[in-house]
């Protein structure tokens, strides 16, 4: 049987020297892959298999898509933010020229209710002054005495001074009837000014609320539009930041896979050449450091959290006006005399005592104060919408307390007078006598006393 012959040592030490180049090759690779991958953008990670850097590249392309769809719907939630506040800026800058324009309304009422409270102080000056004229020829009718005709007739010593006595006479019955009339028209005219300085006075209150509303809606808007777009840029901020995170990752972990895949090409291309011993022995030995690499590598994943937050848009409740209409018990029910007791006169008398509030029947301004012989302090309300077709309602007999300025503006239900103390004007004790008047303060009396009665009933029943 023939033997093959012995390798010589030549040939021996020549496959020695491939194998060594082999495993050196082989090294050098690895080496190679490991300074690249420790080179690599952040997070670092060692060498993996090829199938485990497939996986975790796979995985992180899907998280970048979802990010990149996370960044986009941010970034356009910002855009409609923005046009937001394009159209909402402009809405505001209407607004507040608006406001603008209320206030320089509002200044302009300010000064036409100071001229109001001018005028208003006239006339009452005037009214005064004519109710002493008044007051002065009465008495001095009572004191002195005022002859009739048939006294001037008898007394005269003749046609010419019987003459000049009649006609002195009726002089003096045109001037007292002047005074009377003077009296009244100055009272009518302090009523009708005190209604516009009620008027204005109510107007300037609206204005006034209606701009302090107009302030704090575009306050709550501006900080609700600003809140929403500062959070809406952390939410893109956040999404960008992981999605630039999750891209670093992705490009690592490539990075790491074409390193192994060049050195295993390169042992592959090395172990070629050699015998079949050789490549088996190159291929075991490049199993083992395949497993080695396996077995000690690991790999690192980056997450990010993003948190949104939304802010509450902002409420102001709107205020709401109180009702004019109606007709509301003049005083507290628990104060007043039972309606059994109550009597007709120019209005309607009920025992009440003295100090008990007296309240507005309707909302309106008071207009004036006294009346002849109901007291200094009777107040006089001129409703905002008339009452039966009445206007002006009268307190009689009303004490000096919880007094009201004339044109001020009441609503209905607000204290303006009290029940006087003891004997007030023309009375018998502490009441209130309430009736309809005219523009004067004069009570109208009549059947305007019966419709009075009707309401007080109603709204005691009530």
């Amino acid at each position: 049987m023939h033997r093959s012959a012995p390798a010589r040592p030549s040939q021996q030490h020549a496959r020695g020297r491939a194998w060594r180049g082999a495993i050196a090759l082989a090294s050098a690779a690895a080496l190679t892959a490991g300074i690249s991958l420790a080179g690599s953008a952040p997070p670092p990670a060692r060498a993996a298999g090829t199938g485990q850097l497939q996986q975790q590249i796979s995985s992180g392309a899907a998280r970048v898509s979802t990010l990149q769809g996370q960044v986009a719907g941010a970034s356009r939630r910002v855009g409609r933010l923005d046009s937001s506040i394009a159209v909402v800026s402009s809405q505001l800058a209407a607004i507040e020229a608006r406001l603008a324009a209320d206030r320089a309304a509002l200044v302009s009422l300010r000064l036409q209710l100071g001229s109001a409270r001018s005028r208003l102080a006239k006339l009452e000056a005037v009214q005064a002054r004519d109710q002493q004229v008044l007051a002065r020829q009465l008495v001095g009718a009572y004191e002195q005495g005022r002859p009739d005709v048939m006294t001037v007739v008898l007394e005269a010593t003749g046609f010419n001074q019987l003459l000049n006595q009649l006609s002195f006479e009726q002089r003096v019955q045109r001037q007292d009837a002047r005074i009377v009339h003077n009296v009244k028209d100055a009272r009518a005219a302090v009523a009708a000014e005190a209604i516009r300085l009620g008027a204005l006075s109510q107007r300037q209150q609206r204005l006034t609320a209606q701009i302090q509303l107009q302030d704090n809606r575009v306050t709550a808007v501006r900080m609700g539009l600003v809140r929403q777009r500062l959070a809406a840029a952390q939410v893109e901020a956040a999404r960008q930041g992981a999605l630039s995170s999750a891209q670093a990752r992705v490009a690592s972990l490539r990075v790491q896979l074409s390193s192994l895949q060049a050195a295993q090409a390169a042992a592959q291309r090395a172990a070629q050449p050699q015998a079949a011993a050789q490549q088996q022995a190159a291929a075991q030995q490049q199993a083992a450091a395949q497993q080695q690499a396996a077995g000690s590598s690991g790999s690192s994943s980056a997450s990010s959290g993003s948190a949104a937050a939304g802010p509450p848009a902002g409420s102001t409740p709107a205020p709401t006006a109180p009702s004019s209409g109606g007709f509301t018990f003049p005083m507290p029910t628990a104060d007043a005399s039972p309606p059994s007791t109550w009597s007709e006169d120019q209005g309607v008398d009920i025992s009440a005592p003295g100090g008990t509030p007296e309240l507005a029947v309707c909302s309106g301004t008071v207009v004036l104060h006294g009346i002849g012989g109901f007291g200094p302090s009777a107040p006089v309300l001129h409703c905002d919408s008339p009452v039966d077709g009445y206007s002006y309602v009268y307190y009689g007999h009303a004490g000096p307390g919880n007094w009201v300025p004339i044109g001020t503006h009441v609503s209905q239900g607000q204290v303006i007078s009290q029940v006087g103390y003891g004997i007030v004007g023309i009375s018998t004790g502490p009441h209130l006598e309430i009736g309809f008047a005219d523009s004067s303060g004069t009570p109208i009396g009549g059947g305007s006393a019966s419709t009075m009665m009707s309401l007080l009933q109603s709204a005691y029943g009530g």
